[in-house]
């Protein structure tokens, strides 16, 4: 499956599968529930027909959707831009980054959406992040043009040290690397 999302406030899901290798223009599903931009997509590494979705500014929700429905399951309101979302590949849990009006990240247990960490130090929109092989450590990429490496996820979510700090931050400016 594809899902896109964009300026027009909507998701759109095609089966390329359905096809049957004949080009289509017709998306499976087309959802219309976002009040701003998609600005989020992740597919769920465990549960392969949940879909997450995120909003921009106007809308500032993550929203959760079956994909063998096409139905919302599940929408929370984040109180900010939704700019990137990241599933755990060890646990049940989701890594959401934002914009204005909070600049951070937040680790939500999922599917109580509970939140189990908040992640500051970025001053400016998180626009992108990204999972390292091992699934444990989160990288960030702001607009304040740093990087920030997370060590927040992992297989042993009890016994594991939530770090609410960024492990490194580095500025294309000043050639520096911050340990915190």
């Amino acid at each position: 499956m594809l899902a896109s999302g964009g300026n027009d406030n909507l998701l759109n899901v095609w089966d390329i599968r359905r096809s049957a290798g004949a080009p289509t223009s017709a998306p499976l599903f087309v959802m219309h529930e976002h009040q701003a931009a998609v600005k989020a997509l992740a597919w769920c590494p465990w549960q392969k027909h949940l879909l997450a979705s995120g909003g921009g500014t106007a809308d500032r929700c993550i929203r959760f959707w079956s994909m063998q429905t096409g139905q919302l399951i599940n929408a929370i309101d984040t109180h900010s831009q939704v700019c990137s979302l990241i599933w755990s590949v060890h646990e049940h849990e989701l890594v959401s980054s934002h914009g204005y009006s909070h600049n951070q990240l937040i680790l939500w247990k999922y599917p109580s959406m509970v939140k189990a960490a908040e992640l500051t130090g970025h001053t400016s929109r998180v626009l992108h992040m990204a999972q390292s092989p091992d699934g444990t450590t989160v990288v960030s990429a702001a607009a304040d043009e740093t990087l920030r490496f997370w060590r927040i996820l992992g297989s042993d979510a009890d016994a594991r040290r939530r770090q609410t700090e960024s492990v490194l931050s580095a500025s294309p400016w000043t050639g520096a690397s911050v340990v915190r």
